[in-house]
């Protein structure tokens, strides 16, 4: 990355707004469910107690830094370039003091805040499984081990699958909700869609050629597939 030079400024916000942090987002997952765990006391009472002190810890994140949290949450785009580029410099009078153990020619100054979200939704899921799990509203056997599932397409292309799945009528006959099954899928797969969705459809309403980029993707690499295993 020293070296690397982006073909453009967008897949180098891409790279450090998308890919990076839902890597480090993972290690930071797992060092807290460790530190959780592994300080678990014994008895039901006790341990749903520890789970709900660790999700109330969480809430903290979003106080650290509130404007940078709803910029996230929006999927605002206006000031990518100035968190998500790098720069050969560091502003130690606006920019937070930890930037300073960070190396500018590998880092931006938020991309760490994003693994940091990315990473508190992670547990946040698996400590509501493990108090479903205490009190027995789901089986254990379900949530022996997170969940770690992850929308690897973009946003816009599970909306196009959302809808497309609603619009088929093949969840509960059709009579899901739209907001209801970005909720449900973003949970599974680690992807917050709900208070974006209408929006994202309209983007693809819009579109000038092809509206269904995504399921037409879809059944060509399967086509693909099926023709190469017939050789």
């Amino acid at each position: 990355m020293k070296n690397y030079s982006f073909e453009c400024e967008k897949n180098e916000i891409y790279f450090f707004k998308e890919l990076k942090p839902s890597l480090i987002s993972k290690i930071l997952f797992y060092q807290n469910v460790l530190k959780i765990e592994s300080r678990l006391p014994p008895g039901k009472k006790a341990k749903r107690k520890h789970y709900i002190k660790a999700i109330n810890k969480l809430t903290e994140v979003t106080r650290e830094n509130p404007d940078f949290y709803e910029y996230y949450r929006s999927r605002a785009t206006y000031n990518d370039h100035k968190y998500f580029v790098r720069r050969p410099y560091k502003d130690i009078l606006r920019d937070d003091p930890m930037q300073l153990f960070f190396d500018s020619k590998i880092s931006t100054s938020h991309e760490y805040q994003v693994a940091i979200l990315i990473g508190s939704d992670m547990l946040v899921n698996y400590l509501e499984r493990k108090i479903d799990e205490i009190n027995h509203k789901s089986g254990a056997a379900n949530f022996r081990d997170p969940i770690n599932y992850t929308w690897s397409g973009s946003k816009i292309d599970l909306v196009e699958l959302i809808y497309a799945l609603k619009h088929a009528g093949l969840i509960n006959n059709g009579n899901t909700e739209v907001k209801e099954l970005a909720t449900h899928l973003g949970k599974v797969f680690n992807i917050e869609l709900e208070d974006n969705i209408y929006r994202i459809y309209q983007d693809i309403k819009s579109r000038k050629t092809v509206r269904t980029k995504f399921l037409n993707k879809l059944a060509d690499n399967l086509n693909q597939k099926l023709n190469e295993e017939d050789l």
